[in-house]
């Protein structure tokens, strides 16, 4: 059974009028009246009637989500590139968003534009619809639609936008091709190692006891041993490595699971490094266009904690945040915290001083980019020649234990 909705609308006249429907949705009611002439004032659930308790059992298969739906920064750019085109063209903001929500190809997304289109008739501002949607639309998009509605810039602001997401889309690109490599190599090391201990040394075991067990060399005796083991468990290592992933998950989804892995992934030696450019990149340009916008400091910091992607830098941030409230200059906390190089001290200060930040948050942030491309460049030269050797001691290792007791038979003959 469909919900019930109350809706306030205005006829052609100006008259303003209430009342009931059924629906599937606000969108879909105010998407109703619409079509019908009228200008939705409002549109809201009636929950007055609604059951509520263990015996209301009805289900909207349609609402059964498997995973979540959002925008990544790839999808970011494109809607504000859309919305720019459509707004400088001097097109209502409803109508842009009606028609790229027919152009839409993804049903979640035409249902979330349905659902702002919504809002804005029913009074809302558009950031306020937005925000309704955090899985597509992040804290740092909101803020600078804000700020774009306040100075009368939309359109402006989004272009500032399209150039943001693209350079973010641009560099997490070529952080995953950089890990492309090393994870195949990882999943070929552990698929040949679980092939040769499960199904290539049983068929050899017999072969290797007639030998002698206790005469065989203590390799091959370890790597029978695994082979066995593996043989009759095989169920219990792939269910206890599952557990583990799950575990795993859930404690790293908690708050000081977060820092940990996050504090954990700064120690590794070239990803840790890898990973504070980027942090660093972030945080640069996103401050940058914060200013930009018009957004004063105190108020960027709080995006600022949910840009970085990093719970170490997130902390650091939200101490800068109630320093600089107290009157600090922001590149003090920053230096404090031992996390950010001199250089990007350095260039904060002479922005506090100069009256000049957004200039020189954006040097910082192209310097930065150059940094987080050689890098990943650095990086694989390194990963790729340590992982295949690794690989190569691994299976080699296997093949070396099997091959010895062959040898000693081979003498014997």
């Amino acid at each position: 059974m469909s919900p019930e909705f109350n809706y306030q609308a205005r006829g052609r006249e100006g008259q303003t009028f209430q009342g009931n429907v059924q629906a599937g949705s606000r969108a879909e009611v105010a998407r109703q009246l619409r079509e019908e002439g009228y200008y939705v004032v409002r549109v809201e659930e009636d929950t007055a009637g609604t059951r509520s308790g263990f015996l209301n059992l009805e289900i909207d298969l349609d609402n059964i989500k498997f995973w979540d739906h959002g925008f990544n920064t790839a999808e970011l750019a494109r809607f504000s590139q859309q919305l720019s085109v459509l707004i400088q063209a001097g097109i209502p903001l409803v109508e842009a968003l009606q028609i790229m929500e027919k152009q839409s190809q993804k049903d979640n997304v035409r249902e979330m534009l349905q659902e702002v289109i919504a809002s804005v008739e029913a009074g809302e501002t558009f950031s306020q619809a937005l925000q309704k949607h955090p899985d597509y639309f992040p804290p740092l998009f909101v803020h600078l639609v804000r700020a774009g509605e306040t100075g009368g810039v939309l359109d402006s602001v989004l272009n500032q936008l399209v150039e943001y997401y693209k350079r973010r889309d641009k560099i997490n690109k070529e952080v995953k091709a950089a890990l492309y490599y090393p994870a195949v190599i990882v999943v070929v090391a552990v698929v040949a190692v679980f092939i040769l201990t499960t199904f290539v040394l049983p068929t050899l075991v017999d072969m290797l006891m007639q030998v002698g067990g206790e005469q065989l060399p203590l390799p091959t005796r370890i790597i029978i041993g695994i082979s066995n083991f593996m043989t009759s468990y095989w169920w219990a290592v792939a269910g206890g490595l599952i557990l583990a992933v799950m575990l795993a998950r859930s404690y790293f989804k908690t708050p000081n699971g977060k820092r940990a892995k996050d504090r954990f992934v700064l120690k590794i030696p070239v990803i840790g490094d890898l990973i504070m450019k980027i942090v660093i990149s972030r945080f640069a340009s996103t401050l940058a266009l914060l200013i930009r916008s018009g957004v004063n400091i105190v108020n960027a910091l709080p995006v600022l904690e949910d840009v970085v992607g990093n719970e170490i830098y997130s902390d650091i941030l939200a101490e800068a945040r109630s320093r600089v409230r107290e009157g600090v200059s922001l590149s003090q906390p920053l230096e404090d915290s031992e996390r950010f190089p001199p250089i990007v001290i350095q260039m904060i200060r002479v922005g506090e001083e100069t009256g000049n930040m957004e200039e020189m948050l954006n040097r910082l942030s192209d310097y930065y980019d150059i940094e987080v491309e050689n890098a990943i460049e650095g990086g694989i030269s390194l990963i790729e020649p340590a992982m295949i050797i690794i690989m190569a001691v691994v299976v080699g290792g296997i093949m070396i234990s099997i091959l010895l007791p062959l040898f000693d038979i081979y003498q014997q003959i």
